[in-house]
């Protein structure tokens, strides 16, 4: 679909012209923020200026087009799989984006003869899927083609330069009896793969399904009540059983408890506060321990506020102790995410600095970096940037979210 992009605003009208079609996001889902066939029922450079004016919460996003297809790892520790399989494919891509890299696809061949021949951790983005594209200081002309005309085209017979390795000359081997041979799970991989949960949004881009991720912020920087308000979102959604999500709240005074508390009782949401109905911080962990070992984690959310009255967290010991009964949790299917505290005192770059012993950062899968965006939105209300410093699984490196 061709538009005049002369009256569109910003940078909206460099992907018109380069021949995608709009469509508005999420501020933090990478999902359409409009029902997307009723969108292009009506799709206009009238309405898409239109609806960008009234929502400026949110994101610039496209639509991926037919014959256009896109790669991405499905996690960090396959950013050089990624790498090497986008060299095997003997031309780069004119369209390099945070979401993947985008080639058209040769005649006859379709998106699902691509997946089927992908490396393990490699993923393909679909045509029809969304995609955010980047905008304003984001987006450097000078880095992509004119148009999806430039990008190079793909195919599956081409083949690939695959040298082979010389063989080698090898003592003989024989098979050794060690103690580690009775603790192997060799033999369960379909055990796991049925209680493994696939990556993807849970609470925005920002927490993903099945992974310990923790959020650093400044006290009163709105991190509890974005938090919040992603898990009400994702309850909505269907994507959290209401029942099944659980909010600490060790960290408010009584307003704030029985403010909460009553909008996550609406929601059917569970709060759990220290001194009532028995609760204490010191016993969570041995709580996460019973339920790994009774295999009750799959689908539980839990958001732990703040995560320093649970656990001292300069203390080496206490942290790694806690932050494994965290990881054992996640790994049979619970989603942990933690909020912390930021230190006083910034770092020498002016930027805030995670509190505590570096722990609980290294054990868990994603870590953000949250501080006030200044002057990012012209309605005057707090916006807090999401600045990743760790992530697995395809989390945003970058996000923003409105907290007032």
């Amino acid at each position: 679909m061709t538009l005049s992009s002369s009256a569109l605003p910003g940078d909206i009208s460099y992907w018109v012209e380069f021949g995608l079609t709009i469509i508005p996001l999420k501020q933090l889902l990478p999902h359409a923020a409009v029902e997307a066939d009723t969108w292009l029922e009506s799709y206009s450079i009238a309405a898409v200026r239109d609806h960008f004016a009234e929502n400026p919460r949110h994101r610039v996003g496209a639509l991926v087009p037919e014959g256009i297809v896109g790669f991405r790892a499905t996690s960090a520790e396959f950013d050089g799989a990624l790498t090497d399989f986008l060299k095997s494919l003997g031309a780069p891509p004119m369209l390099w984006l945070p979401s993947g890299s985008f080639y058209r696809l040769a005649d006859g061949e379709s998106i699902s003869d691509w997946s089927a021949a992908l490396p393990q951790g490699i993923m393909a983005i679909a045509p029809g899927e969304t995609i955010p594209v980047p905008v304003g200081d984001k987006l450097d002309r000078g880095r992509f083609g004119n148009s999806l005309a430039d990008l190079a085209i793909i195919t599956l017979s081409v083949e690939e330069d695959g040298g082979s390795v010389a063989d080698a000359d090898l003592p003989a081997m024989e098979l050794v009896d060690t103690p580690l041979a009775t603790m192997s799970v060799r033999g369960s991989a379909a055990s796991f793969e049925e209680r493994a949960l696939k990556i993807h949004p849970l609470l925005g881009n920002v927490a993903m399904l099945g992974q310990a991720t923790v959020w650093y912020a400044p006290p009163n920087s709105g991190k509890t009540l974005i938090a919040l308000a992603l898990l009400l979102e994702a309850v909505r959604a269907g994507h959290v059983i209401a029942g099944n999500a659980y909010y600490l709240n060790a960290d408010d005074n009584g307003n704030g408890i029985a403010e909460k508390s009553r909008l996550l009782d609406d929601a059917g949401v569970h709060t759990l506060i220290p001194g009532e109905k028995g609760f204490e911080p010191y016993m969570l962990a041995g709580q996460l321990d019973e339920m790994v070992a009774e295999d009750r984690c799959r689908g539980v959310v839990i958001i732990i506020d703040t995560v320093k009255k649970f656990v001292d967290l300069m203390d080496k010991r206490q942290t790694a102790t806690f932050a494994s009964s965290i990881r054992r949790f996640t790994q049979k299917g619970g989603t942990c995410l933690s909020l912390a505290h930021t230190r006083k005192n910034p770092g020498a770059n002016g930027k805030a600095v995670y509190g505590g012993t570096t722990d609980l950062l290294e054990d868990s899968d994603a870590v953000y970096l949250l501080s006030e965006a200044v002057d990012f939105d012209a309605t005057g209300e707090k916006v807090v940037k999401f600045e990743s410093k760790k992530r697995r699984g395809g989390g945003a490196e970058e996000a923003y979210a409105f907290a007032a």
